[in-house]
């Protein structure tokens, strides 16, 4: 039987539980999928990755399954989101999958134990031939939204080897506000202030206006202090969610963000875009709907110089990052093209 046929009599449980239940998994590190692509080995900002794929933000909120996560082929881990302090998040139910679509409803609202024990775990870990990135976001009761970042940055610094600022969730009222213009300027400046700093990233809604997009774009290329995009975080949008049916439709209708393959026009649309802005000059992440070496190929092909997965291992299993990686591998040596590298950006259609 399929990892597939396990998720559909998986459905009668709650998300939730079987997340947990895939993190106690992780934690045995008996999954181990790690595989080499010489093709496929890529420097971003002065580190080597084995390869482009890694593990979105939203997985491993607490730092609790580094290695594990690692052993899936992953060329990177995002971890996160963390908060200053420990939340529990939004009531439950909370996520909603939707196996017809592909797609995941959820508005968990950053539930996590907190940086002290996120930065705990973090100590644990041997970094050896290992890149993590941390995302950071503000308390849901926060006054004062600089702050909260600006000391989860400095504290996370010395531990991480990128740093995204998520202020795309839609699920922490007015936290999509700092994109706007004005406040993403303030937030800009004052993190910059930070005299020591690692590779930094704005993590940005499918959703935003044209006018802010354009705007954070061009701030992203005259500031030094943000080094690129991650493109896209979950959209509020339901545009995409009504080509098919639907066996509990009720569930198109819960608030919170939407993941999985509904995003990746989307994402691949802003990916293209943010690349035509910033003329290339920025280092773009594309996540959303990243299922197949196909997906990956058309997001690094479009401006994306790496690549990150989180709702295909809901539906696909812990064999999907691999697959990924050899579709990938397999396409780019039929396209004549000797690294991944030479793909970014460069616009070339899969099939």
């Amino acid at each position: 039987m399929n990892f597939r046929a396990y998720s559909r009599i998986l459905d009668l449980l709650p998300p939730e539980f079987l997340h947990q239940l895939f993190i106690k998994l992780l934690q045995t590190k008996i999954l181990k999928k790690k595989v080499i692509f010489d093709n496929l080995k890529i420097n971003i900002f002065g580190k080597d990755f084995v390869n482009p794929i890694g593990l979105a933000a939203g997985f491993d909120k607490n730092a609790e399954v580094i290695d594990g996560a690692l052993n899936l082929g992953f060329g990177f881990l995002e971890l996160g989101t963390v908060t200053p302090m420990p939340q529990i998040g939004n009531k439950k139910p909370r996520v909603f999958k939707i196996p017809e679509l592909s797609a995941v409803i959820q508005r968990l609202g950053f539930n996590n134990k907190g940086v002290e024990e996120f930065l705990n775990n973090l100590k644990k870990v041997k970094r050896v031939n290992n890149i993590l990135g941390v995302n950071i976001g503000k308390n849901k009761n926060s006054k004062d939204f600089i702050s909260d970042y600006k000391f989860l940055y400095e504290k996370l610094l010395p531990f991480s080897d990128y740093i995204t600022i998520n202020i795309s969730s839609p699920n922490t009222p007015g936290l999509r506000d700092i994109q706007k213009k004005g406040n993403i300027e303030k937030l800009i400046k004052n993190l910059s202030a930070i005299k020591k700093r690692k590779p930094t990233f704005l993590k940005l809604s499918p959703d935003l206006s044209e006018e802010n997009f354009s705007n954070i774009c061009d701030l992203v290329i005259k500031d030094d202090f943000i080094s690129g995009l991650i493109l896209t975080n979950t959209t509020i949008s339901r545009d995409s969610l009504y080509k098919k049916p639907v066996k509990n439709s009720w569930k198109l209708h819960e608030q919170g963000g939407l993941s999985g393959k509904p995003l990746k026009d989307k994402t691949n649309m802003l990916i293209k875009k943010a690349f035509s802005l910033t003329k290339g000059k920025i280092i773009i992440i594309g996540v959303g709907g990243v299922s197949s070496g196909k997906d990956a190929f058309e997001k690094i092909s479009l401006g994306a110089s790496l690549v990150q997965l989180y709702t295909s291992l809901i539906y696909e299993g812990p064999n999907v990052v691999v697959k990924i990686l050899s579709e990938l591998s397999v396409c780019l040596k039929k396209k004549g093209i000797n690294n991944v590298s030479d793909l970014v950006g460069k616009n070339i259609s899969y099939d």
